[in-house]
């Protein structure tokens, strides 16, 4: 299964920029982010163990006023990653508790160019994290808990997984936003790098492969706002159910987010998020997660909780009939302070209930933190 996601890659401080007028900007910024995290299996899980993972990240957005086309974007973002797998060793969860963990490699991430259409308008083409525009959820993205970047449902969708962290694929999309609208389609090669080498960044037209379709509409409301979206490839499957023909890998998930309370300088937020995905080829039929996040001025502190439910035909034909969990649970309090400016520490804490749906491994407590740099300074 595909784990990682902007990204919850938004949540490493490298979503797409959002375009900004020429006046305001600079013709070309470069920028660069480290995060890394120290973290440890205390109890349960396959076996106690200590690890230290980390993606690094150097970048260069060019304003389109220099290639004379206003409003216009390119942008590139060249990926370091390194490894180990410390759910894969230690934990033995599905929904990886670290969102920086993947394959140790170096190798081209993002390279899109973006061009208004019209007013309300834009396009954008090239390599392109699916995580930075779609399902993001914004108040989550502060969590380690890969679940909390991209819902589990989609992202162990495809042979890859879709289009995010840590292997891309190419993608043209548009995206309209007006009057507290916004909405977004995508076509993305439904193959995202290379199907014989993960670590490898493979450049072929959106669709080569076949096509994974997304579609996603947003509404403000104040301080809430609403996200529905929906997912599918037009490629086919192997079944988990021996025998049975080749099926559909599609899903829709919905979010609801925003500003809870007020306090002083302080202010609480929350979010739910709920997806589900077709359970003949895809191991999660159902996931809700969601939580809490108290904000006040360089400190955050929050609690969030992932649930993804197994499906009828994982459950019959990933484990023995009858011994599988039907749940993982992963329950995170995590704490971040901006101690200078580009540098973030977090201690956090996660345990994790019926790891890897596996009959018989115990809950898992992991405890670690996470140190984040980022030049400029944010």
């Amino acid at each position: 299964m595909k784990r990682g996601g902007a990204v919850s890659l938004a949540a490493l401080l490298l979503a797409a920029p959002a375009v900004a007028r020429a006046e305001d900007r600079k013709p070309v910024e470069f920028g660069a982010t480290y995060v890394t995290d120290v973290l440890s299996n205390v109890d349960g899980g396959i076996r106690r163990g200590t690890v230290w993972l980390g993606r690094g990240d150097v970048t260069a957005s060019v304003d389109g006023s220099v290639f004379g086309i206003d409003g216009a974007e390119l942008f590139v973002d060249v990926l370091a990653v390194q490894r180990p797998d410390f759910s894969g060793r230690f934990v033995g969860d599905a929904q990886t508790v670290s969102n920086v963990q993947a394959n140790s490699a170096i190798r081209p991430y993002e390279a899109w160019i973006g061009v208004p259409v019209a007013h309300t308008l834009f396009a954008k083409a090239g390599l392109i994290d699916l995580n930075t525009e779609f399902d993001i959820q914004s108040v989550g993205k502060i969590f380690l808990n890969s679940s909390f970047g991209i819902g589990p449902d989609f992202s162990q969708s495809g042979v890859n997984g879709p289009s995010i962290f840590p292997a891309p694929a190419t993608a043209a999309m548009v995206r309209y936003k007006a009057n507290g609208w916004t909405g977004r389609l995508g076509v993305f090669d439904a193959v995202a790098g290379s199907a014989s080498n993960p670590r490898r960044t493979v450049l072929r037209l959106p669709g080569v492969r076949g096509a994974l379709l997304v579609a996603e509409v947003e509404r403000k409301m104040g301080r809430v706002e609403v996200q529905l979206g929906a997912w599918h490839y037009t490629t086919r499957f192997d079944p988990l159910d021996p025998g049975a023909k080749r099926g559909v890998s599609q899903g829709a998930y919905a979010l609801l987010e925003g500003e809870i309370a007020k306090h002083g300088t302080g202010s609480l937020h929350g979010w739910v998020r709920v997806g589900a995905a077709s359970d003949r080829v895809n191991p999660i039929g159902l996931y809700l997660g969601g939580g809490a996040l108290w904000h006040d001025g360089p400190s955050q502190i929050g609690l969030a909780v992932a649930h993804a439910r197994l499906g009828d035909p994982a459950r019959r034909n990933l484990f023995a009939p009858g011994t599988a969990d039907s749940a993982e649970t992963a329950i995170e309090l995590t704490y971040a302070r901006k101690v200078l400016p580009g540098v973030t520490v977090q201690p956090d804490m996660q345990y994790v209930i019926n790891p890897g749906w596996a009959p018989g491994l115990g809950n898992a407590l992991v405890a670690g933190v996470r140190f984040s740099f980022a030049i400029p300074a944010e």
